[in-house]
């Protein structure tokens, strides 16, 4: 049924819902207007984190200027902890993904720090160092920590992993770090058995080096190829850690240094954190330092252009000169790397330490009481 009305103009019948009169044409009420949807605010543009140009990461996540994926935010990581320590990491110029990983928590005088480097032949290597940096992050910060580290007589000395199945307390400051580590590596090996299937055929895999700093001392420990640096106020940089690669192991067999290094199979690694790691056995040591200097943790991405210790020295020491902070500091160094070729993922923490306050002996003040 249509209901009907009449035009008030012309009084002719209409039908319900007429908005016009089609005898006289008179509009009988206005249409109704359109909503028009609210344009959302304009966000702001994203700075490159590799050329460095303001606003000029597009929507798609390249930027305008220099070209490169710039969009994934892992891609370029940072962590500022003042005065205590700082840590940058960096997909580099080459690879398509960050697959490093990285942890800094400080304090006063402090700090724990972590640096993972996935094997890129492994699948999901990205997930594997992510994984392996949390899980030992969460252990150091959860150690306690006693006032005199562990130091072992044998520097290549290993931890018993059984006595470490409960909290390490008072084993030290290396016993807290191996650990970690050991706890890291029951994580990237977890992964093999979830997520993605493929994970069980090429075992997620990384490579870790950590450390704790309390006040003047230091603990240790790396599986891998990744490496602790002492920086003093001069002189070489000391790499404290042995790469468990196949070049360090010919080497030390008696292979000429420069031969074993030029081999295609120099970096492969012979121990690693993974399913298929077998038992995992980190390398720990520790010190207590007599002079101011910086640790210094970093993945090959940046020691591959630094093979020189002293080089290695002089330049962390103009970065550390230059910068105005710990945090710039660590740009720089990555930004070397990337200006080097940045054929790798880069990691650097950079971590300051000072050695232990001698109190000063008491004054001895001779009273002359005779004229008292």
């Amino acid at each position: 049924m249509t209901l009907t009305t009449d035009c008030a103009s012309c009084e002719d019948e209409l039908a319900s819902g007429a908005t016009f009169c089609e005898v006289c044409g008179r509009r009988l009420a206005e249409p109704p207007v359109p909503e028009i949807a609210a344009e959302p605010p304009a966000t702001a543009r994203k700075d490159c984190v590799r050329c460095g140009a303001a606003g000029s990461v597009g929507d798609d996540g390249y930027c305008e200027e220099c070209g490169m994926m710039a969009g994934r935010s892992r891609d370029h990581l940072e962590a500022d902890g003042g005065v205590s320590g700082a840590a940058v990491s960096d997909r580099g110029r080459r690879h398509h993904r960050n697959e490093d990983a990285m942890w800094l928590a400080v304090g006063d005088d402090a700090a724990d720090v972590v640096v993972s480097d996935g094997v890129s032949a492994s699948f999901d290597p990205d997930a594997a160092s992510d994984v392996a940096v949390r899980a030992a992050g969460e252990l150091l910060a959860g150690a306690r920590h006693p006032d005199v580290p562990f130091v072992a007589e044998n520097p290549d000395e290993t931890v018993d992993l059984e006595s470490l199945e409960r909290p390490p307390g008072a084993v030290g400051l290396a016993g807290a770090v191996a650990h970690a580590i050991t706890g890291a590596a029951a994580a990237v090996a977890s992964l093999a058995h979830t997520g993605d299937p493929r994970r069980a055929a090429a075992n997620p895999a990384c490579t870790i080096v950590a450390a704790a700093v309390r006040g003047p001392h230091v603990g240790y420990g790396w599986v891998g190829d990744s490496r602790v640096y002492w920086l003093g106020a001069e002189g070489p940089a000391e790499q404290l850690t042995e790469d468990d690669s196949w070049a360090t192991h010919v080497i030390a067999m008696g292979a000429d240094p420069v031969s074993a290094m030029n081999d295609p199979k120099a970096h492969a690694i012979t121990a690693w954190l993974g399913a298929d790691a077998g038992p995992v056995r980190p390398r720990v040591r520790s010190f207590t330092a007599t002079e101011p200097g910086h640790l210094l943790l970093c993945s090959d991405g940046l020691w591959n252009y630094l093979v020189d210790p002293a080089e290695f020295g002089d330049l962390v020491r103009e970065c550390l000169t230059s910068a105005n902070s710990l945090l710039g500091a660590a740009r720089a160094m990555v930004a070397y790397a990337n200006a080097a070729g940045g054929a790798d993922n880069i990691t650097v923490a950079v971590i300051p330490v000072r050695p232990a306050v001698t109190a000063p002996e008491p004054e001895t003040i001779d009273l002359d009481t005779t004229n008292a």
